[in-house]
């Protein structure tokens, strides 16, 4: 009798899941942005349910099902060591996005074998070298006792709800094409991976040789929840966000050309500090960052969004502390009104430095 209710369940949850499909792809089909692939991935989802059964403190704060049903199917397993490990590894309180990054560079898992070249910083965020690679050797035992892959594939109907969901509030625009259009340069592929356990708001780390081109991602975490489903939206902020993630691709490897240049104006870290450390920006380098790509995030809110989004987003921007954004979107309107001269940001990027020049220091 079990049995065939079992049979039955699953019959009635693959119908359910055959008419998601079926959403998905006829959304695909009309979806304005073909570049853009969009879902689940079972390496991130196995990485997130050891951060949270150790109890990582930067993961989702929505209260959701799918959090309960990882917590009752994990906790149905002795406690393994890949829980510890990642426990202490992560003990000094900080969040890093090497950890979501390094999967990444991972096949699927039980495998996960390192399918490219792991940067330095993976290792620095695991202590070393040695380090990730018991790490690794854990997280493979640990998804095969667990019997990982059988908890994704039960979670599929899910996914691909938050993928149609995702897909339909996308359908009228091109995130990929409009980040290219403005930076001026291509990419090689845009993932955008929904992600129920991850942190509000989400990564953008990119996989390449130096100097690009990229294939680049946004990790997205939920900013909300309705009726314990995770919910990533509104539209604008889905867009920014999205936007947002993937610029880190084009200004973060522009950053490091000139590194040199940005740390000159260092000083102008200070009277800001106290606020980016509460954001988790530490380094006048980054804090530069995030200032460049959320003037552009501004800027393409203005002209995708209309001109009060983009107003709207400097307003807030400047409230959590980013003083210097209004100054960075002039200079960006320049570039735009100028595109003949710059046809890229890269070739405009000196121009754009030159605005921490002509800041006054404190």
């Amino acid at each position: 009798m079990k049995r065939r209710s079992l049979a039955n369940f699953i019959k009635a949850g693959s119908l359910r899941a055959g008419f998601y499909i079926a959403c998905c792809t006829l959304l695909t089909n009309a979806y304005a942005d073909q570049r853009l692939r969009i879902g689940a991935d079972p390496r991130l989802e196995l990485l997130t349910v050891v951060q949270l059964l150790s109890r990582y403190p930067y993961l989702t704060p929505y209260r959701t099902d799918y959090a309960r049903d990882a917590i009752a199917h994990f906790t149905n397993y002795p406690p393994h060591q890949a829980i510890a490990l990642f426990r202490n590894f992560s003990a000094d309180g900080n969040w890093s996005d090497a950890y979501p990054t390094a999967m990444l560079y991972l096949s699927d898992p039980p495998a996960l074998e390192e399918r490219e070249t792991i940067p330095t910083y993976i290792y620095e965020a695991f202590r070393g070298p040695e380090n990730f690679a018991r790490f690794l050797q854990a997280l493979r035992d640990f998804a095969r006792r667990t019997d990982f892959n059988r908890f994704f594939a039960r979670q599929n109907k899910l996914y691909l709800q938050l993928e149609y969901k995702l897909r339909k509030d996308l359908a009228e625009a091109n995130p990929s094409v409009e980040i290219e259009d403005y930076f001026g340069t291509p990419q090689l592929s845009y993932h955008l991976v929904l992600s129920p356990l991850l942190h509000h708001g989400g990564f953008g780390p990119h996989l390449g040789r130096t100097g690009g081109p990229f294939d680049v991602y946004t990790l997205l975490g939920p900013t909300g929840a309705e009726r314990g489903i995770p919910r990533f939206g509104p539209r604008e902020q889905l867009l920014q966000i999205v936007w947002h993630e993937f610029s880190h691709a084009f200004v973060n490897p522009l950053s490091e050309g000139y590194y040199r240049e940005i740390e000159r104006r260092s000083a102008l870290f200070d009277p800001l500090a106290e606020q980016m450390n509460r954001l988790g920006y530490t380094r006048w380098l980054d804090c530069a960052n995030e200032h460049i790509i959320r003037a552009i995030v501004a800027r393409l809110a203005h002209h995708h969004l209309g001109p009060e989004a983009g107003n709207r987003a400097l307003r807030e921007e400047s409230s959590r502390g980013f003083r210097y954004i209004h100054a960075l979107a002039r200079r960006l309107e320049e570039y735009e009104a100028r595109r003949r001269d710059y046809p890229t940001l890269d070739a405009f990027f000196p121009r754009l430095l030159d605005i921490f020049a002509e800041l006054k220091e404190p």
